[in-house]
């Protein structure tokens, strides 16, 4: 087992690796790493992971990959059209060794293609041309019948995933946010996560979201139903370039720190400890948790963190990464004021934003337009505030940023808050939460 050992500069807060070369590596950065002695404050701490980039494996992780296609009567037409080139075009990129599998839903779910080695791919692009639209939308019942044809052929060795598309509410058996999101954490403990793809405006957001984000995967909202096979592409891109797998990273905070949680996530301490599990990361691939911090004592020590994963460039081995969080105290509030990190604060109010969107959908939902447009406006402030010291890259996701925001606002004082509007606020807040 591999360790990467972290040294902290008391001056910088910037951490340095002592070993290089590993495929996932830990950089933690709080926003300050100065304080005001004896006096209760916050803290945010960047935990920073990134897989190595530009690095060949020997050979890829096989895929174990079930497609769970929404075939109920609204997908008529250039929506199933386009599901089904999109299914085809995957298939034709799996390998021999890879597992593949198809259920369609619409009234009931039913197992198209049983799940098998990608040996005649001729035989399963006649299975997915043959698909016809009609009936209602059993989507539970769609998601559990993948996951069952993930089971014969599990394995820690490979990528289990399921791909769900739909484009209508969920209407036949469990359909409510909660029933999805607690089986998406059901499979994500069986080592299963589950990519939602929403097309249209008809489909229930909330749900989709809550299901891939509970099994840690990918959700996309398709406007343009023409982009199906791309999104796929994209999609088996990502697995087909997985450099970590089961990663698990834990948070430890001494006596005199009070953990207040993660921005923009459900995890939750118990006991000075919370743990969050990420299904994976790409060649490249960089993903970050925002911890916060009241720190009551002046002890240099303010969090531990150490990582697991599985590294998919040693044959599957677990490897470790663990780092240590220090701050130093000062009785000069100009010291402590020049400490703050203006990048690692100026993402930080990034993924707020996130938060901002949040909160913004759930007034809007209420009928308050007003209110909705005001917190968007509050937090287009936030991010003008803290642009102009921020790194030219983040510069420019603060002005996207800003743009959007802008756009939301003027749409809520104008009361033309739609599905469509709904859906792209939420898919961009699921996005930064996740660093996706």
């Amino acid at each position: 087992m591999k360790k990467i050992l972290f040294l902290f500069g008391l001056a910088t807060g910037l951490a340095v690796p002592l070993f290089a070369g590993e495929t996932l590596r830990l950089n933690l950065v709080p926003d300050r790493d100065i304080l005001l002695r004896n006096r209760p404050q916050e803290v945010v701490v960047k935990i920073d992971l990134s897989a190595i980039a530009g690095r060949q494996k020997h050979r890829r992780t096989p895929l174990n990959l079930a497609v769970v296609l929404d075939k109920s009567g609204s997908m008529t037409g250039a929506k199933l059209e386009k599901a089904k080139q999109a299914a085809r075009q995957l298939v034709e990129r799996l390998a021999p060794d890879d597992v593949f599998s198809l259920v369609i839903y619409s009234d009931e779910a039913r197992v198209l293609v049983p799940a098998q080695k990608v040996e005649s791919k001729d035989a399963l692009m006649e299975k997915i041309e043959g698909i016809e639209a009609g009936g209602s939308t059993a989507l539970y019942a769609g998601v559990k019948a993948g996951a069952r044809q993930l089971e014969e052929y599990f394995s820690a060795k490979r990528i289990n995933r399921v791909i769900l598309l739909s484009d209508g509410l969920a209407n036949v058996g469990p359909s409510s946010p909660r029933e999805l999101r607690r089986l998406g954490r059901e499979l994500a403990e069986r080592g299963i996560s589950v990519t939602t793809i929403g097309v249209g405006d008809d489909y229930n957001e909330d749900l989709m979201a809550g299901l891939a984000e509970a099994s840690d995967a990918n959700y996309y909202y398709v406007q343009d139903t023409e982009k199906l096979p791309e999104i796929f592409a994209k999609e088996l891109g990502e697995m087909l370039t997985v450099a970590a797998r089961e990663v698990r990273i834990e948070i430890i905070c001494p006596d005199g720190v009070r953990p207040l949680g993660f921005i923009g996530r459900a995890e939750k301490f118990e006991d000075q400890k919370a743990a969050v599990n990420l299904s994976q990361f790409t060649l490249g691939q960089g993903r970050y948790l925002f911890l916060r911090c009241l720190v009551t004592r002046p002890e240099p020590e303010i969090a531990r963190v150490k990582v697991r994963y599985t590294d998919e460039f040693d044959n599957g081995s677990e490897q470790a990464a663990d780092g240590v969080v220090k701050i130093r105290y000062t009785d000069d509030e100009s010291v402590a004021d020049r400490s703050l990190n203006a990048a690692v604060n100026a993402e930080k109010v990034l993924v707020l934003t996130a938060e901002a969107k949040d909160k913004a959908i759930a007034l809007a939902d209420a009928g308050d337009y007003k209110q909705a447009a005001a917190t968007l406006a509050v937090q287009q402030e936030a991010l003008n505030a803290v642009s102009a010291n921020a790194p030219a890259e983040v510069q420019v996701q603060i002005r996207a940023e800003t743009a959007n925001l802008g756009n939301f606002n003027d749409r809520l004082v104008n009361g033309q808050y739609d599905g469509a509007s709904r859906k792209t606020l939420q898919s961009q807040s699921y996005n930064t939460r996740n660093s996706k």
